[in-house]
């Protein structure tokens, strides 16, 4: 069994990089855009919970 902390992974991951590397497999614009908008909306959920 694997005990991952996905929510902390993705506070540190470099979104630019991996949207690159996405891009080089899934040749589907809308779908590249929708991983960056969710992305940008996880992170800006994020900073908002911990300024409560």
């Amino acid at each position: 069994m694997v005990d991952l902390d996905l929510e902390q992974y993705f506070d540190t991951v470099d979104h630019s990089k991996l949207i690159q590397i996405l891009s080089e497999t899934i040749h589907d614009g809308r779908v590249i855009s929708l991983i960056h908008k969710f992305l940008k909306c996880w992170n800006y959920d994020k900073r908002r919970k911990d300024y409560k």
